[in-house]
This record gives C-alpha cells, structure tokens and sequence, in this order.
C-alpha cells in the first residue's frame, strides 16, 4: 500500500494533546508535521522528536498560516489534511484548509463563532431561542442595554475569550462598574498570556475587542462532545457541569453521560445538527454548550470546532473507547465510521481542587488518591509554597481528580469522595498590624 500523505498538525506542540492526536495518527499509519511557534517547539521535544519534520509558524495568526500555506502549495507541498486542537488554532486551520483545498470548516464561519455575539446573532437569525445580547464599545453603551432590557439580571463578559475568565453576573446596574473592573483586569492577563505564548492580539483594549452583555439564562447546563461525520454533527457524549454560579460561574467539574431521558439525548443531537448546518460547519471535531430550561427547551450557548478543554474531551474517549482525532482522520483517509455504535461503556467525572486563597503550607493524600481504583487521571500542581489565588476563572484552577463508575452518579460520588482526600493545609496569614 502506498503511504499516506502526512497531516499538517497545527499548534500541535501543546502537551498531552498533541501527543494524543500522533498516537492516534500513527494507529492509522498517518505521519505528522506540526506547526507551531519557536518557543513552543522548543518546549516540546518529545512532539517534535515524533514529527516528521516541523514548521516555525505563528499559528494563532490565520493570515501569516494562509500566506504560508498559499507558497506551501506553489512549491508542491500536499497534505492529507490540516487539524488543531486549539482555540486559537481554530481559524488558522480553516484558513489553511481553504488554500490547500483540504476538508475543513470555512474561515468565515469559524470566526463567527469564536465571536461569541455574532454567533448569537447567526443563530438568532436562523430561527433559534437566544437571550437578548448586545456587544458594547463603552460603559455607556452598557447602561443603555441594561435601561432597554430591566428585567434581570444580565451576564457581562468578552466578546471573545475562555475560561469564563471575564465573566460577571450582574443583578442590577449597581454591580456593573465592579463587572467591568472584572472584565478589563482579565482581558489585561488573558492578552499577556497570549503574547507569552506567541499568540497574535489585535485587540488589546477590553472595550476595542467589543463588551459582550445578555441576558442570564436560566436552566441546567451541559455541553456536547463528539465529532462531525459525513458533514453531520454526532455526538459522543453530553457533560454535566457544576459551576460556583454567579458572579464568574467557574467550572468546578464535569460528568458524563449526562443524566437525561434518551428523548432529551435525542433533542440535543437534532438542535445540535440543525445549528451546526445554519452557522456553516461540518468538520472536525466539536464542543458545544447549551442550556436545558426547565420547560424542556434546549438554548444553544457557545460552539467550538476543537476538543473540550478540562479533560473533557480525554473523558468522551475513556467512556466510549473512541477515539475523536481518530475518527476524523478515517474520514480524510476515506475508511468507514459507524457513528451509531457510540455508546458509552461506563462513566466518569472530574473535580478540582479549589482550596481558598493563601499560601500552601502542605499537602497529603495523593499518593493513596492515585493508586484507588476507582481513579481514572489526575494533576496536582500544588504543592508547599504555591500561592492560591482567588477564584475567579478557569485560569486558577491547577489541580483535579478525575474518577470512573458504572454510572454518571457513581463517578460523581468517587470524584468527590477522591478530591476530599487531597489534603491541602494553608499557611495562617500573617497579622493584621
């Protein structure tokens, strides 16, 4: 047989994923090129060690990947297809795939949705239940939304961003200037974390990036895994959330299978597949959020063309034994995929460790969590020394356990009962005075 051609890994020096999507390119004899920038290759010798050669690329830069791509394709260079696993890989792939004639998603459509207002307004426009929202370029802009729409309360947060960071309840217009203080000090460090890691901002200031206010939803909130297949959006599985709830709404874990009827399961995967075609996606893998409002109704929250982050997407695999990467790669090399023999084998959940602020004087326990049978994976990061910082997003957790059952509540129960274990004592603060 003749081999295949390689697949273009972009921003593919991000560990353990893209040690992932290689083990998963190599079971089906693909070679891999990763691209990706200078620093992070250099930090990845165990990805580039595996690389059949790699590429010093700004990949968060869509327009530097499509230039690089366009002379790519003038010298004769072919690749089985182009894929990423970042958010900020996201548009570079689709821009990449459009060049090299390669499947993927449309840039147009994928900067749609990281634009968490404009995908809103698309999925508005095509007919589906969305909270009131408006994206705001000042504080003024703001009250003036809260004025036209008193009924509370509201959620104010990025336009475009991650891990909650920036996110704030806000249940009068009292609470707005705090909110926005909120707002404007994550972005700050969002934006220099990003510049760390080689990623391109073109919009440093909070109110230039565009303000995103809504109104709160109400209703219990999951997210869908899965994969696109034939075009189609299959789910894997659906994630439970546990949130702190308002004001910031950080995620304190997952589990899955979900707890719904198979005729919610069902509900969702439709919703989820006549979405996906109205905002022009049909390729990769997917993430996406929604509500189940107490009425039965599914309210569609933000979509992603990557895998979830916290685990997620490393739990949607454990439990069903499918691969995700694995199964679009099938599909670039044209090998069958029986989409309807997803079923999950057993359950998992995640919880994560989120002593209270302060300085870490000790901690116990790990060893015993770790070798329990029940436990699945885990990371500790804290240790004597480690400064705690206030929750506030996704970005101040470090540490969690993640746990199997035979059921979704089995799971949940061991993960909590394994995350109580870790024994984290801190330091008593100094004396006022």
């Amino acid at each position: 047989m003749a081999p295949h051609l390689p697949l273009l890994l972009l921003g593919g020096a991000l560990k353990p994923t893209g040690l992932d999507c290689m083990d998963q390119a190599a079971e089906r004899g693909i070679d891999v090129v990763v691209a990706d920038t200078a620093d992070n290759l250099r930090r990845a010798p165990e990805v580039v060690e595996r690389a059949l050669y790699t590429v010093e690329l700004t990949y968060s830069d869509p327009e530097e990947v499509r230039a690089w791509a366009t002379a790519a394709a003038a010298e004769g260079e072919r690749y089985l297809g182009v894929y990423g696993t970042r958010e900020t890989a996201a548009e570079s792939v689709a821009a990449a795939a459009e060049v090299l004639r390669l499947p993927g998603n449309g840039q147009k459509a994928v900067r749609r949705i990281q634009d968490k207002y404009a995908c809103r307004a698309a999925l508005v426009e095509a007919g589906f239940p969305q909270p009131p929202s408006a994206r705001c370029h000042s504080a003024q802009a703001l009250r003036s939304f809260l004025a036209a729409h008193p009924k509370g309360p509201w959620i104010v947060k990025p336009a475009a961003g991650r891990g909650s960071a920036g996110v704030s309840l806000v249940r009068d217009a009292t609470e707005l200037d705090a909110a926005l203080d909120h707002l404007i000090a994550a972005h700050r460090e969002l934006t220099a974390d990003l510049h760390r890691q080689g990623v391109t901002v073109e919009a440093p200031d909070a109110f230039e990036a565009g303000v995103l206010v809504e109104g709160f939803q109400e209703g219990e909130e999951f997210s869908a895994e899965g994969v696109f297949v034939d075009g189609v959006p299959r789910v894997l599985a659906l994630t439970a959330k546990v949130t702190t709830g308002g004001p910031h709404f950080v995620e304190l874990g997952h589990s899955m299978p979900a707890p719904v009827s198979p005729a919610v399961a069902e509900h969702a995967q439709e919703t989820l597949a006549a979405a996906a075609k109205a905002l022009g996606l049909s390729w990769g893998v997917f993430h996406i959020e929604f509500w189940l409002t107490g009425d039965g109704r599914i309210v569609l929250g933000e979509f992603h063309v990557r895998p979830g982050g916290d685990s997620i997407y490393v739990m949607a695999q454990r439990i069903t034994g499918v691969g995700m990467h694995g199964v679009v790669f099938d599909q670039l090399l044209g090998n069958p995929v029986d989409a309807d023999s997803w079923r999950p084998r057993h359950a998992a959940a995640i919880r994560f460790l989120t002593p209270p602020p302060g300085t870490v004087a000790d901690v116990g326990g790990w060893a015993e969590v770790t070798s329990a049978p029940e436990f699945l994976s885990g990371k500790l990061t804290l240790e004597p020394g480690s400064e705690v910082p206030p929750l506030k997003s996704s970005f101040d957790r470090t540490s969690f356990v993640c746990a199997r059952g035979d059921t979704a509540a089995e799971a949940v129960a061991n993960a909590d009962r394994l995350a109580s274990a870790v024994r984290i004592s801190l330091r008593p603060a100094p004396a006022a005075g």
